[in-house]
Order: structure tokens, then C-alpha cells, then sequence
């Protein structure tokens, strides 16, 4: 079910599935943060409340600074979707830094999920089974 090309941001896995969005995530472009928040806008729309599952392997320095072009995209785009529970896998320093950082400014950040976890990649389906539960 991959819907992208190797040049794009994100990767749609097979695991997306109703509310459930599930992504792997490479450098961050303006571009490609329009494009996931289009998703998450329609997901959003469907579903009401959503569960997005993040992919981040193999991220270097160089793919987390890519990622500051998601700022201006959030504050436009964050108040029209509704992420209840968010879940990344990774298995670098730098993916752990990137949501360290979400974590600690989630009180006044538009995008910011109800919950949110961060995973080791070998934990790839417990953080699946995590965002799956009903509550």
C-alpha cells in the first residue's frame, strides 16, 4: 500500500487503517508536511479523533534539522486535525531529540496529541497495539 515516491517525505504502511494512520518518516520538506496534514485534516474529518503511527528509522542531525520545516505547517494546519494518541518508533538519538522536544512545549503547541509515546524500533508492535486499544 505504499503511496509514495522514494523523494517523498512520509510512506503510508499497510498497517493505516480507518482512524488509525500509520507513516515512516524521512527528511522533512514544506512540501511533504502539507501533504501529511492533508491526511490527517481528512482522517480527521472521517473519523473524528485520530491515532498516528510514526516510523523514524535510521534519522541522522542532517533529517532532524529537516524537520523544523514542520513549525509553520503546525501552527496553520494543527487546529483542523484531532491526534488523541501518537506514537513514534526510532532507533537514534535524534528521533528520540525531535520528540523530546514536541513532548515538552505539548501544553501550548497546536498539534499536540492527547497522548503520546515514544518506542524503541524493536517495540514496533507494541506501539501498534497501544494506539489499536480501545479505551
Amino acid at each position: 500500500m505504499s503511496h509514495t515516491a522514494p523523494n517523498r517525505m512520509f510512506e503510508v504502511l499497510d498497517e493505516t487503517n480507518e482512524n488509525l494512520i500509520a507513516i515512516r518518516v524521512g527528511k522533512g520538506t514544506r512540501t511533504g508536511y502539507q501533504e501529511l496534514y492533508s491526511l490527517l485534516v481528512e482522517k480527521s474529518d472521517q473519523y473524528g479523533h485520530i491515532h498516528v503511527y510514526e516510523e523514524v528509522p535510521n534519522w541522522t542531525f542532517g533529517t532532524f534539522l529537516t524537520h523544523l520545516h514542520g513549525v509553520v505547517p503546525d501552527l496553520r494546519y494543527g487546529p483542523d486535525f484531532d491526534i488523541d494518541r501518537y506514537a513514534v518508533v526510532g532507533d537514534t538519538r535524534w528521533a528520540k531529540l525531535l520528540f523530546d522536544w514536541w513532548y515538552a512545549i505539548r501544553p501550548i503547541w497546536p498539534v499536540a496529541p492527547n497522548e503520546m509515546r515514544y518506542f524503541d524500533g524493536k517495540k514496533r508492535e507494541q506501539a501498534l497495539d497501544w494506539l489499536r486499544e480501545e479505551i
